[in-house]
């Protein structure tokens, strides 16, 4: 694992951003998976900002996201489609070919996980997947205890990952109890792994991965089986997003 730590958020976009962009100067049509939530808002930001000035093109990229809450249709202002819309996909302008993202509406659940599973294999797989760090140590929403070898899966949040989506809602809703998302199983298959941690609250699912033993109860530590990952930190002492 090669670990990269940074002072500042705009060094943490940044850092995150020149993965991205050395990802895409070695293979333009990459397959790339992305999450959402505040830790990797500042990315985008750099990327939308990057792909502007002319220094960065998506252009040829596929986009899959990581998850998704279940009922949720990718219109909701609530869903993680919805995010990936506003803060990537619409400014860069993306084609809808491009795109890819799980349908946490869908009539039958286990059938899109099987389609999207398919999806991703008939792209090739995954080049380069970004993770955040859930408080209790989830990757996509795999949740502690839960089996590493699943691919696309609906699971059933739990109190941690609910508490941590209603701390940073914007406004009161009705957040879903179970979503849909990636397994370990497929994370593990991507040819590059770009881990974001931030946020003094991810100390000790952080802790548990530098302890540098796999344990079923901290998801994260599956990173351990990866031949490639890259790791960027925003150090505690920053404002962390």
């Amino acid at each position: 694992m090669q670990l990269i730590r940074t002072d500042t958020t705009s060094g943490f976009a940044c850092a995150a951003a020149d993965i991205f962009a050395g990802q895409l100067h070695q293979k333009p049509h990459s397959v790339l998976a992305l999450p959402t939530g505040r830790t990797p808002l500042g990315l985008y930001a750099e990327l939308v900002k990057r792909s502007r000035a002319g220094g960065l093109s998506l252009a040829a990229a596929r986009i899959f996201n990581l998850d998704e809450f279940c009922g949720l249709p990718h219109t909701d202002p609530h869903s993680y489609s919805a995010f990936l819309h506003q803060h990537l996909i619409t400014p860069l302008e993306l084609a809808a070919g491009q795109v890819r993202l799980l349908r946490g509406d869908a009539a039958d659940l286990l059938a899109e996980c099987r389609n999207y599973d398919a999806a991703l294999d008939a792209c090739g797989g995954i080049d380069l997947c970004v993770l955040g760090l859930g408080e209790n140590g989830h990757i996509a929403l795999n949740e502690p205890g839960s089996s590493w070898d699943q691919r696309t899966h609906i699971v059933q949040l739990s109190q941690s990952t609910l508490a941590a989506e209603h701390r940073q809602a914007t406004s009161a809703w009705q957040i879903p109890n179970r979503g849909v998302t990636l397994g370990i199983r497929t994370l593990l298959e991507a040819r590059h792994i770009l881990l974001l941690i931030a946020g003094a609250h991810k100390q000790a699912a952080r802790d548990a991965l530098y302890r540098g033993v796999e344990d079923l109860d901290w998801p994260v530590t599956s990173l351990l089986r990866h031949p490639r990952v890259t790791m960027i930190e925003l150090c505690a002492s920053a404002s962390s997003p």
